[in-house]
């Protein structure tokens, strides 16, 4: 398996240095999804990749190889999981923070009907930023008797992540107590088996309670949390998997993974390597941009607004790359807000500003701001708040499909080009 992991990362590198894509977060998820696919058996269980640019392995390993080429070209693989592109596909995805959610609406059904399918929801620590995520931690263990979250932690969405729960997930990470679980969860891993595994099983959960205190959000939500442990160890990884699987309970395995992992060029420029065009795959090296795009005109503007006038405030929903923000951050840094994956308290929050006289700028990928529809009408327009929303990318993604933008398969209605009607169809 070890070989069959170097083996997929030289197939990204190569593969997506001509097609472009999402090679940090794919090469990061190499051994987690080889351990994933070999302990669970798709599409029978269900594996759901929250945000799913992360899937490309999974497609190599499910039967999609000879097309791998193809990807993010027309008429060639989706960059996304894409249901109708391979059964293995249980559910596709395009925005951070769903998964949970529809894993546990899986759960739920099969719990119903008496299946014995298992349900995989595997997550980004970014995604444990967005609202939606602890909707669904509110609701599994009161829904489901079984389900398996797996909490893949980078410290990285494209950009590195911050707030509250970043930190809190740090914190887990470098308790001093964590050295000694670690090793009590390898030799733990190593004996489990048999009769003996129940009792072992409830004193490893002991353990961590006792041991590694910032682990009790996910005990308070009824969540059994096992980790953190190496995302990039296989035999580790398919041990521990294995246990879980016999576990009748709702579990959240924590591991720790290194984003760009096997590309130097990758681990060195883990925000330009999240999602990009054609690169040199020795060097990583990219063809620069002629021209300044649409967000780095937008950012220097606002940098020059705001030196003119000191109301002006800058908010990001975890895209301070994508909308060039960071150019603004560092000319007026207790200005500028970064929220997370948050595009709903984004918009609520600019609002209050708004309230006390501020002047917010709210930038926010034209898709991404669906999201927090209702805020828009409900807290800003009704009361006529001076909120300034920046919409990026608001046209057409070809290369990745529908997820990212307004949908491409959108049928448009006839048009009378004489009287300037619309048909009645569409």
């Amino acid at each position: 398996m070890e070989k069959l992991a170097a083996a997929i990362r030289q197939e990204l590198i190569t593969v997506l240095s001509r097609t472009g894509g999402h090679l940090g977060p794919n090469l990061g998820v190499v051994e987690l999804t080889i351990a994933l696919h070999y302990v669970f058996n798709t599409p029978e269980d269900h594996l759901l990749f929250d945000v799913s640019h992360q899937a490309y392995v999974h497609k190599l390993l499910t039967g999609r190889r000879e097309q791998f080429h193809t990807i993010r070209t027309p008429g060639g693989l989706n960059g996304f999981m894409l249901r109708s592109e391979s059964p293995h596909d249980c559910y596709g995805a395009g925005h951070a923070g769903t998964a949970l959610s529809a894993a546990l609406g899986m759960a739920v059904a099969r719990d119903r009907m008496g299946g014995t399918e298992h349900v995989v929801a595997l997550a980004g620590d970014a995604a444990f930023t967005c609202g939606i995520t602890y909707e669904a931690l509110n609701n599994i263990a009161h829904h489901t008797r079984r389900m398996l979250v797996v909490l893949n932690d980078n410290e990285w969405s494209i950009d590195k992540n911050v707030g509250a729960i970043a930190s809190y997930l740090h914190k887990i990470v470098t308790n001093p107590k964590y050295d000694h679980l670690h090793e009590q969860a390898a030799r733990f891993v190593e004996k489990v088996g048999g009769k003996k595994a129940l009792l072992m099983a409830r004193k490893a959960e002991e353990a961590a309670k006792s041991m590694l205190w910032p682990s009790v959000i996910f005990e308070e939500l009824g969540l059994k949390y096992y980790g953190p442990i190496d995302g990039h160890d296989i035999s580790t990884l398919v041990k521990t998997f294995e246990f879980l699987k016999t576990q009748e309970r709702p579990v959240l395995l924590h591991v720790l993974t290194q984003k760009g992992k096997g590309f130097e060029p990758a681990l060195q420029k883990q925000k330009q390597f999240h999602g990009l065009g054609p690169y040199d795959p020795e060097t990583g090296e990219t063809k620069p941009l002629a021209l300044r795009t649409y967000s780095e005109v937008f950012a220097d503007t606002l940098v020059k607004l705001a030196s003119m006038n000191d109301k002006v405030v800058a908010i990001t929903a975890a895209m301070p790359n994508g909308t060039a923000l960071d150019r603004f951050r560092p000319h007026h840094p207790s200005r500028y807000f970064d929220v997370g994956i948050a595009e709903e308290h984004a918009v609520l929050f600019a609002a209050g500003l708004a309230v006390k006289g501020l002047k917010p700028f709210c930038a926010i990928y034209s898709t991404f701001l669906q999201r927090a529809f209702d805020p828009v009408v409900h807290d800003v327009c009704l009361q006529n708040l001076p909120v300034v929303f920046c919409m990026d990318r608001g046209g057409l993604s070809g290369d990745d499909g529908p997820t990212p933008s307004w949908p491409v398969r959108y049928q448009l209605p006839a048009f009378d080009s004489e009287s300037g009607a619309h048909g009645s169809q569409g």
